[in-house]
């Protein structure tokens, strides 16, 4: 598993979203549609593997890490309810 990274901030994130969308142009060879994302799919493999690897994530970390990572979890249910809700 790849190192995780203490803090990402919201221009790196922004940066890396353009990057992966202009990766791979469309059929049509829009740059718009270069990449299509199947959300509720890719949160749930997210959650999945939070799931799994919590244990062993959480060894060594401090208490408000651990809290951190809970709260990622949280956050990653709550957006599927707002998928589902949405229709999306």
């Amino acid at each position: 598993m790849p190192e995780v990274p203490s803090a990402v901030s919201f221009k790196q994130l922004s940066s890396l979203l353009k990057a992966a969308g202009s990766a791979a142009p469309a059929e049509n060879g829009s740059p718009a549609e270069a990449v299509s994302f199947d959300w509720a799919e890719r949160i749930n493999a997210l959650l999945k593997e939070v799931e799994q690897s919590s244990a062993a994530a959480s060894e060594g970390k401090t208490v408000d890490q651990v809290m951190a990572l809970g709260s990622f979890r949280t956050h990653l249910m709550l957006s599927l309810q707002a998928l589902k809700a949405a229709d999306i």
